[in-house]
């Protein structure tokens, strides 16, 4: 049995979890940890497989991602880490997500970095993950399936990424609501991860507590919230240019 453990406010991050659990053709339990955190949860089965999925943000694991994981506790099962990416750097989320893993309880076996369209600027890498990528997220499932038989140990130091972590850097960009186009449904309310949006009213967004993760974006039958402005432009335009290269996923197994 395989638990996947996912935090996607976007969606692409629980596409490549599921593309990677599908791959394994194990019996699997999606646990979502994006819009509520979940009870306490002790992997008992020596047997199973436990997979932490996370976007990364600015280089780091999100820090509500890694708040969430911390109720997630086993006894040495074996563990996987998959931080997904939108195209510029992955910096050092998969090596603080395997910091995260091992300080579960779990024998981490193997990391990969895998590439998904971006959340705040979707026009870098559009329509990923893509069939490329699907074949390359089942490659680095066959290569975990010969790891769970070995007993290789798996050496963390070989995981691209820094100690200390890089510091994390807010964004100054927050979705805005449509006035014309809201119609109050408070679905981007009731899905927002950090509770952000007022239920009774929809078109306000606290910017002390948006973490710029876009789900309310994603979300809305509407298609009444985005991001934009000056600031926006200017700043999409140049990440646009600066990331338009073609990144390829990374594994360490």
């Amino acid at each position: 049995m395989i638990h996947s453990f996912v935090f996607s406010p976007s969606g692409t991050s629980r596409k490549v979890a599921d593309i990677f659990t599908k791959a394994m053709g194990m019996d699997f339990k999606t646990h979502d940890l994006t819009v509520h955190g979940i009870g306490s949860i002790y992997v008992k089965d020596t047997d199973d497989l436990v997979v932490f999925v996370a976007p990364v943000y600015a280089g780091r694991v999100p820090a509500l991602a890694a708040e969430r994981l911390e109720v997630v506790s086993g006894h040495g099962q074996k563990a996987v880490a998959i931080a997904v990416y939108g195209n510029r750097d992955y910096d050092d989320a998969l090596v603080e997500m395997c910091d995260i893993i091992s300080a579960r309880g779990f024998n981490l076996i193997a990391a990969g970095a895998f590439i998904a369209q971006h959340c705040i600027f979707p026009k870098v890498a559009n329509d990923r993950p893509d069939s490329s990528d699907e074949k390359k997220i089942a490659e680095f499932a066959s290569l975990v399936s010969a790891r769970i038989i070995s007993d290789k140990r798996f050496d963390l130091k070989t995981v691209k990424g820094n100690r200390p972590y890089k510091k994390t850097v807010g964004v100054p960009l927050q979705p805005k609501a449509d006035k014309k186009r809201c119609s109050s449904c408070g679905i981007c309310a009731a899905q927002c991860p950090t509770e952000a949006i007022d239920a009774a009213d929809p078109r306000r967004t606290d910017a002390k507590k948006c973490i710029t993760c876009c789900r309310c974006i994603n979300v809305c039958p509407q298609e009444a919230r985005s991001l934009g402005g000056l600031l926006y432009k200017v700043a999409g335009w140049k990440f646009c240019k600066d990331n338009s290269r073609r990144l390829e996923p990374e594994w360490f197994v």
